[in-house]
């Protein structure tokens, strides 16, 4: 099996263990991008806890799921948007104005847009979830 975007495995990985009603969830490989979104996940209440777990080869996450996840997934191709773009790709992506948010890879580091508008930087939209 090659594995081509690793993200986009692991954002499918957490949707169908949220739709099976599974509590907690092992991904691999694992990687800083998947790491940064984890961490979003959690300071916004979608995911408990989360840990790397070494295995000599890339890693793992096991992550703790609180049912909280209706739909998440990566954004292909990874559009560019600047300031005045993310209420247009609010409508796109998110099925409702404030509800859901945008992981977004910025100079400043990765962010939900919220955080990238209130600092006043674009990106490249990675992933959304709501």
């Amino acid at each position: 099996m090659t594995l081509l975007d690793p993200l986009a495995n692991a954002m499918s990985i957490i949707k169908n263990a949220e739709v099976s009603s599974k509590s907690t969830v092992i991904i691999h490989p694992a990687s800083k991008l998947i790491a940064a979104c984890l961490r979003i996940f959690q300071q916004s209440g979608y995911v408990g806890e989360f840990e790397f777990i070494d295995d000599g080869r890339s890693g793992k996450f096991r992550v703790q799921l609180l049912g909280r996840i209706n739909k998440c997934g990566v954004i292909k191709p990874r559009h560019p948007v600047g300031l005045r773009d993310y209420e247009r790709m609010e409508k796109r992506f998110l099925p409702a104005v404030n509800f859901g948010l945008f992981i977004v890879s910025t100079s400043k580091g990765i962010m939900t847009h919220h955080q990238a508008k209130e600092q006043g930087v674009g990106g490249r939209l990675l992933a959304y979830v709501f």
